[in-house]
């Protein structure tokens, strides 16, 4: 069963590689909307100093992504997936490899636990747990408070 997760997260990857290229404009701040340099929050290089500390996600804003990621899930297993619930660029990308990965979620049983371990430039990492894969997720939503990345991997640790 490695392989079809492996492909599985190699797919939802390059869903968010593809997502977070996506030219997109400033933020009045400068910010851009959602950007993972590093969605699994393995460590990154010290680019700046003096970087001031990001603040922590609010409860609200875990809630959000949970509720999503929750939707998300349920939709992949049940093949029955609501695209207006995406970007359009992640839209597409879904459907057109939908049948490959959709099958691949439904293995991995009914859900069981998901568990919000952190937040990194905008986006939410989950641990997800199912009756037979424990997985980690991360999700971002861009402006329109669509969700613009989705990922996912086998759990580590």
């Amino acid at each position: 069963m490695k392989t079809p997760i492996i492909a599985a997260a190699l797919f939802f990857g390059l869903m968010a590689t593809a997502a977070t290229a996506q030219t997109t404009p400033p933020r009045a701040n400068g910010a851009a909307a959602a950007t993972l340099p590093d969605a699994f929050g393995e460590p990154e290089p010290d680019r700046t100093a003096a970087r001031p500390p990001r603040p922590a996600a609010t409860a609200p804003d875990i809630a959000r992504s949970e509720e999503a990621l929750r939707a998300v899930i349920g939709s992949l297993q049940s093949d029955a997936i609501d695209y207006s619930m995406f970007s359009d660029d992640l839209a597409t990308q879904i459907r057109e490899r939908a049948a490959d990965f959709t099958p691949l979620v439904r293995r991995f049983g009914a859900l069981k636990s998901i568990d919000h371990r952190g937040q990194q430039d905008g986006a939410d990492l989950f641990r997800v747990v199912f009756e037979n894969q424990a997985t980690d997720w991360v999700i971002a939503f861009n402006d329109d408070d669509r969700i613009a990345a989705l990922l996912f991997r086998p759990a580590r640790d």
